[in-house]
Formats: structure tokens, C-alpha cells, sequence
């Protein structure tokens, strides 16, 4: 298959989140789901590294993120946010984000840096080939709505 040129990915992803946005995400099909969730973590770690998704409201999707992963065959980016998760209480972060930004903020400075930085460095070697099955996905979604 070719590659979705720029403006195929713009459209589909702006009509998705009109429908996220006036449905709600429980209204979106199970791709649907998975592309909002991979691409919001990909974008989330490009706009200030892994803690950067916890930060934002993407994380309120954690558990259904690490899911849409293992569809993805996505084994080692799973690996990060588990990873990420075991710096929360139990492992589990909360889905508020208020809360989760409390937990984060009150980390001593610097605690985490080494870590986090790592798990940057590893998402960032294993982007390009999450890009690429994150789009099998949206052509798949792309021609149902053709």
C-alpha cells in the first residue's frame, strides 16, 4: 500500500476529533479509538517526552492506549508506559488529571530525569514504526469512510 499523503491524514484526523468532540469517545469504533490513542501519544512525547502524556488528557485513556499497543503489536513502546506507570502509586496513575499533575509535581526535582530521558530516547527509535502501523490502521478507516 502507498503512504496517506499529508492531507488525507489532516482531514480524517480533523473529522475524528469533530466526532470525538460531539459523540464522545465511547462513540468511536474500535479504530477510531486506537488511532486518537496512538496518535495523542505520539504527539503527547513530541511535545515534551512520555511524562508529557501523562501531563495531558490523553493519559484518561491509559488503559484503552495500552490495549490499542498490544493491537499494534507494539510491544516495546507497552514497555514505556509500564515502565512510566511504575513511577505512580501501585503502578496505576490516575485517570484525573488534575491528580495525576499533583503526583508528578510533587516528584523531587530531578528523581526521574535519567529514567524518563531514556524512555524518551526509546520511544523516539520506535516512532517510525509505530507511524507506520498506526497507518494501516487510519487507510483502513479512511476507505470505510470513502
Amino acid at each position: 500500500m502507498s503512504r496517506l499523503n499529508n492531507e488525507d491524514w489532516q482531514e480524517s484526523w480533523f473529522r475524528l476529533c469533530e466526532k470525538q468532540n460531539s459523540e464522545g469517545y465511547d462513540r468511536l469504533t474500535p479504530d477510531e479509538k486506537l488511532w486518537f490513542n496512538i496518535r495523542g501519544l505520539i504527539d503527547s512525547v513530541n511535545n515534551g517526552g512520555i511524562i508529557s502524556f501523562y501531563y495531558n488528557s490523553y493519559a484518561f485513556y491509559l488503559e484503552d492506549t495500552m490495549v490499542d499497543l498490544q493491537r499494534l503489536h507494539a510491544v516495546e513502546v507497552l514497555d514505556i508506559l509500564v515502565k512510566t506507570n511504575e513511577l505512580f502509586p501501585n503502578g496505576k496513575p490516575p485517570k484525573d488529571s488534575d491528580k495525576r499533575n499533583e503526583l508528578i509535581n510533587s516528584w523531587e526535582d530531578g528523581v526521574h530525569d535519567d529514567l524518563l530521558g531514556e524512555l524518551n530516547n526509546k520511544f523516539y527509535s520506535l516512532e517510525e514504526n509505530l507511524e507506520l502501523e498506526l497507518e494501516t490502521v487510519v487507510k483502513r478507516i479512511i476507505l470505510k469512510n470513502c
